[in-house]
């Protein structure tokens, strides 16, 4: 049923001149003076009545558009129902027109009617408010012909499609119509429905509940896109449960952080059970589970796949690879090979001679003994390759990653993507490259080492270098290397007090119990202190 918050009290459109509304006798008028003697609690009954229009006048606005205005008062009362119609800029002013919102006002005046601007520090918009300004006799305002327009223009009859992508920037629309206000996307989709969609975008349109995902209950609609919105949590797919969904995209929402694979596929079957494709990815093909990106043959492995990756990739990308060396077991083997791939946007500037240097692939050897020579044995002889190889930044967002066994003792990791190699002189110009390593993990008194590495390296394919870089990297705190000598240790032992005010003794006691990293010494002092496990004479005075 169609919300009668803002539509639906007039049966036809009324172009009315806001400059022409008169004020009501009985307005009243809220402000800094009249805040302070109690005007919103003596005129609770007008805030709670739907048939008076209250106005309210912004200042500081000059400098920004309607849109910039509306969102910002609407961030600030989310998620209370504040529907502006009849906008008006006038120099450093603007106004709006309001009703039902009686709730949204008295969040406005709790906050002393100033609303921070968080596109210009220090010069917040100020507003007044004139309750009872006029009624829904003298204004009245039906815009369903203005949103019937626009939906018609954005549906695509052939494949019964309606796209309501960033819905309220449409040049068409004469209110500010955001579906970031439940009541007002309740509205529109209602409207929808005489179009009998089977798919549906609502991409980047800041929604944060689809509890109005409830006004096409009983549509056919089999495909539903919610990229780059706001959706916190799974739970908020209640809605789509009465709904026949066999296509969902969800990239892009805040509660794509949350899960890990299995768990955000699973979850999401509880309230889509007929999903077929997920963010763009088949899940199943010909009733068989479908191939998917990212695989963990133990869903307990993520942990370690997760500190291992971020650990092996940021030390190998940093100016320091020999922080790999403790990573890697005293008799590791390490082998490399090497392939070009011609016709591909990277071919033209591809160089792998300095992989073919050491490259044991057995199709491009001249001299097939040069087999064995290549193949690196133990951690000394594999880091000293790995300086010799050029430096890099990888794209972890390029990363394909396979556990495809865990035990606790052994763990095998698959991972291909992209790196770039960053120029060494003037002369160099950046290349993307292509890579695949398998890692072999044995454990070893509870911590895992590489006991056997392959790595595969090619200039990019065209697929992989026109996604590859897109995204901006985290900025990650540089990790400190495992002290190595006498001086070094001597360093982290200072770091380690300054950082946790202990002893000298005990400083050195935490750092030695984690073999120098300070950052796990860190971790292990948290855990003492929290079960109180750390003496008073154990801190400096």
């Amino acid at each position: 049923m169609a919300s009668s918050l803002f539509f639906g009290d007039s049966q036809s459109i009324t172009n009315m001149d806001i400059k022409k509304i008169r004020q009501s006798p009985q307005a009243v008028v809220v402000n800094d003076y009249t805040l302070q003697t109690g005007v919103i609690y003596k005129n609770k009954d007008v805030l709670e009545n739907p048939i008076f229009w209250h106005k309210f006048i912004v200042s500081n606005a000059e400098d920004f558009s309607r849109d910039l205005i509306l969102k910002t008062i609407l961030d600030h009362v989310q998620p209370l129902d504040l529907i502006p119609i009849y906008f008006l800029k006038e120099n450093t002013t603007a106004s709006f027109l309001a009703r039902n919102c009686g709730l949204a006002i008295e969040k406005i005046c709790r906050d002393n009617l100033i609303i921070d601007n968080p596109y210009v520090k220090n010069q917040p918009f100020k507003l007044n408010i004139i309750l009872r300004f006029s009624t829904t006799n003298d204004v009245k305002i039906d815009v369903s012909k203005n949103i019937s327009k626009v939906l018609r223009k954005r549906t695509n009859p052939a494949t019964s499609t309606i796209n309501l992508e960033n819905f309220y920037q449409d040049s068409d629309l004469s209110e500010f119509c955001v579906l970031s206000q439940p009541k007002l996307m309740s509205y529109v989709l209602h409207l929808s429905r005489l179009s009998k969609p089977k798919a549906l975008v609502l991409s980047n349109n800041e929604i944060r509940s689809l509890v109005p995902m409830e006004a096409l209950w009983g549509v056919n609609v089999t495909s539903l896109d919610l990229r780059n919105n706001l959706i916190m949590s799974l739970t908020e797919l209640e809605p789509l449960t009465q709904l026949k969904i066999t296509e969902l995209w969800l990239e892009g929402n805040p509660l794509c952080d949350n899960y890990d694979e299995h768990t955000y596929i699973q979850r999401i079957k509880e309230y889509c059970p007929k999903i077929e494709r997920l963010d763009g990815v088949l899940l199943k093909q010909n009733g068989f589970p479908s191939f998917r990106r990212n695989f963990l043959c133990n869903s307990s492995g993520h942990e370690l796949v997760d500190q291992f990756l971020e650990y092996y990739f940021t030390s190998y990308d940093s100016k320091n690879r020999g922080m790999l060396k403790a990573l890697y077991h005293k008799n590791a083997l390490f082998s490399l090979t090497a392939e070009y791939q011609p016709m591909q946007l990277s071919s033209s500037t591809a160089q792998i001679k300095r992989y073919k240097t050491y490259s044991r692939n057995l199709l491009s050897l001249a001299d097939l003994s040069r087999s064995d020579l290549n193949l690196q044995q133990g951690s000394k002889a594999v880091i000293d390759l790995l300086n010799f190889l050029p430096p890099t930044e990888h794209d972890p967002y390029s990363f394909t990653v396979d556990l495809i066994h865990y035990s606790d003792i052994c763990a095998i990791v698959t991972v291909t993507g992209v790196f770039r190699e960053l120029p060494e002189t003037i002369l160099d110009v950046e290349r993307v490259m292509g890579f695949n390593r398998c890692f072999v993990l044995e454990s070893i008194n509870g911590e895992y080492c590489i006991i056997n590495e392959q790595l595969h390296v090619f200039n990019a394919l065209t697929s992989q270098q026109v996604k590859a870089f897109k995204h901006e990297r985290p900025i990650r705190p540089q990790m400190l290397p495992p002290a190595q000598n006498a001086k070094q240790k001597s360093q982290m032992i200072t770091a380690m007090k300054l950082i946790t005010n202990l002893t000298t003794e005990w400083s050195k006691k935490c750092l030695e119990e984690c073999h120098y990293d300070l950052k796990n010494a860190i971790s292990l002092f948290v855990d003492l202190y929290k079960v109180d496990k750390i003496p008073a004479d154990g801190f400096q005075s």
